[in-house]
């Protein structure tokens, strides 16, 4: 930290400057001696701990205008007092705001930028308010100076590898990911990048099938095969320093995504592969070949056209009287879900149903009741349309909007696009039918598919890690990175859930081991979980605070009330899932035969529930136990509202 002398100094420097600029009105004092002894009492009598810091700021501007006075009116004696008197107290009550780590950083280095960037500001401002601007432009700079310009130069070893790209084009049920998996199955050495564990199983499964040796490895398991030639794999769990000869990429379009597309751009620029087949939706292609442009690599495309037709029914659907075997009913929340499959059961209609939050061990049993006929219908969120192969025949949507964790909105064209591809699947069904419930809506998702998709403008980035090595706080570094504009098409990351939990943990840094540590502390916040179930955050902190104390994290328990029921098994599942990524990565020792068994046991338990029993979700008024209508917000009907 500077001298508290050089300090007062720059503050008298700062305030003559001020007092000497021409465009300056002086203030017309009758009485200025008498104010600046009421301001010299005032500032003698106040305490740094009492001062709001708005009164503080409004003594550096009265001190300015005295300082003004006195120059243009050439009091030399009111000057003299200022100087004497009043700026040393008025740096006193500044010091006096400061945390010790902001005090050790008031340096000479934060004067040159005061007087570079913001001349005359310490006239106006308080240190407690400067800082923060020093620091945000001192991280800013270095952010600036480490992290490229262009982010494909992140990946300088790959730049010098020429990789060739094959761009597999086309809507849903087109085949494009089963003719890349032929040529994967072929290399010596290959990797399958996928968004979802069940597509990563699929493709393990579908690859051993050919007898060659695969193994799956995702945020919640690794199943090793002996002599493993090919990796399935979520995309989150992409390895960079590993050599392939062939990768294969599934659902690129996904890059545009603000919370996980950047998992896709980082596998693109920086997947270390002779030879990449990218499979995508015709609206990612301008963004595919940007990327592979900006890397210097070449590559071709490969176009696919659906293998079955699909038609939309011109009568709108009525539920549940026009249900028909092989239908997909499709809803946008799990409360929906779970309302729609218990008003089937009570008609006697055995259901599916595949949502978000269901583990993925469960969402396969789903399927798989689907596919071997028994259940006649599948009741799910737009999970469905994440590439899962089930025999639908036909898509509808029940609801043509959705929350998107800021408010309800219509559907877009490529996600009613990419739902209702999954009708007709092809070697089952000839064609493929859509409808939605309601004229109106039936009409929207008529238009909506018939339309052409946008193509893709925004590619996400993600957080570079060599930035921890900033000196600095991690939320300040994430939220100033966060900041800096990138060159089109990039957009960077959402980091809202990652501040979530830093402010979780930050609340308890004395408890954390390693909160100091922004590399060990930047894993804890980014470990993947249900940030809104207050369960699993409150695990997430318990083992940020004791993951040090044995070479295993203690072991879940699970915690039922009075009345058991699905939520309740679906949260346990949950941190069952986070004590498998946390151990991983906090190089925990990890008891896999507890685990395994108890998500056997627990998905046995929400199964239970979801073949049985799912009439106690229907949605009906708290009061009288009327039947609400599908999908409403609310829990009581008009009659009992109207009567309260």
């Amino acid at each position: 930290m500077i001298s508290r002398k050089k300090l007062i100094q720059f503050y008298i420097e700062q305030y003559t400057v001020e007092s000497k600029r021409k465009e300056k009105k002086v203030p017309r004092y009758t009485d200025a001696p008498s104010r600046i002894k009421n301001l010299q009492k005032t500032l003698r009598r106040a305490r740094p701990s009492r001062i709001p810091i708005q009164n503080l700021e409004d003594y550096h501007r009265q001190i300015k205008n005295m300082a003004l006075y006195a120059y243009r009116k050439k009091r030399d004696d009111l000057a003299l007092t200022i100087q004497i008197e009043l700026i040393p107290k008025l740096v006193d009550l500044d010091l006096g705001l400061l945390l010790k780590e902001q005090k050790e950083g008031i340096d000479g280095e934060f004067l040159s930028y005061l007087r570079r960037k913001l001349p005359g500001a310490v006239c106006q401002e308080t240190l407690f308010t400067l800082y923060p601007k020093f620091r945000q432009y001192k991280v800013k700079n270095k952010i600036l100076e480490l992290v490229p310009s262009r982010p494909e130069m992140e990946f300088p070893e790959v730049r010098k590898m020429h990789r060739h790209f094959i761009l597999h084009i086309g809507p849903t049920n087109s085949g494009k990911t089963f003719r890349s998996l032929q040529r994967l199955k072929t290399a010596a050495k290959g990797v399958y990048l996928g968004p979802l564990r069940l597509l990563a199983l699929e493709v393990y499964e579908q690859i051993n099938s050919y007898g060659v040796p695969c193994t799956m490895l995702t945020g919640q398991e690794c199943i090793e095969e002996e002599n493993s030639r090919i990796t399935a794999s979520t995309i989150e769990m992409a390895d960079f320093d590993e050599e392939y000869d062939v990768a294969v990429i599934d659902e690129a379009q996904l890059v545009a995504d603000t919370d996980r597309g950047h998992s896709w751009t980082k596998a693109i620029l920086g997947l270390r592969a002779k030879e990449i087949h990218i499979c995508m939706s015709p609206a990612a292609e301008s963004a595919m070949i940007h990327l592979i442009e900006l890397c210097g690599d070449d590559y071709e495309t490969e176009r696919y056209e659906r293998k079955t037709a699909l038609l939309c029914e011109e009568t709108s659907f009525t539920f549940p009287e026009d249900v028909q075997p092989g239908d997909a009913l499709i809803v946008f929340s799990k409360k929906s879900v779970l309302d729609v499959a218990g008003r089937l059961e009570e008609q006697g209609i055995e259901a599916s149903v595949i949502y978000g939050s269901l583990p993925p061990e469960i969402r396969r049993r789903q399927m798989h009741l689907f596919n071997k006929g028994k259940t006649r219908v599948v009741v799910a969120t737009d999970a469905i349309g994440m590439g899962l192969n089930l025999p639908v025949r036909r898509i509808v949507f029940l609801q043509s909007e959705k929350f998107d964790g800021v408010g309800r909105r219509p559907l877009t064209t490529s996600e009613v696009r990419q739902i209702a591809g999954r009708a007709g699947r092809y070697g089952i069904y000839n064609s493929g039918y859509v409808n939605a419930m309601g004229e109106e809506e039936l009409e929207y998702i008529r238009e909506h598919y018939e339309a052409e998709e946008q193509p893709i403008e925004e590619v996400n980035l993600g957080f570079p890690q060599l930035l921890l090595d900033i000196d600095g706080p991690l939320d300040e570094i994430l939220r100033i990175w966060h900041s800096v504009t990138p060159s089109a098409p990039f957009v960077k990351e959402n980091i809202e859930e990652a501040l979530t939990l830093y402010d979780q943990a930050k609340k308890c840094r004395d408890e954390i081991d390693g909160f100091e540590d922004k590399r060990t502390l930047y894993r804890m916040i980014t470990c993947p979980i249900d940030i809104k179930d207050r369960k699993v955050v409150s695990l997430w902190l318990s083992y940020c605070k004791n993951y040090t104390a044995d070479t295993s994290l203690e072991r879940p328990r699970p915690e039922y009330g009075r009345r058991k029921n699905i939520q309740q098994y679906e949260t346990y599942y949950k941190q069952l899932d986070l004590y498998y990524q946390f151990s991983h990565r906090m190089q925990k020792v990890v008891d896999e035969t507890w685990l395994n068994e108890e998500r056997a046991r627990t998905e046995m338990m929400i199964m239970k529930y979801l073949t049985k029993g799912k009439t106690n979700y229907i949605a009906r008024c708290r009061y009288c136990g009327k039947l609400l209508p599908l999908g409403t917000p609310f829990q009581v009907c008009d009659r009992c509202f109207h009567r309260k």
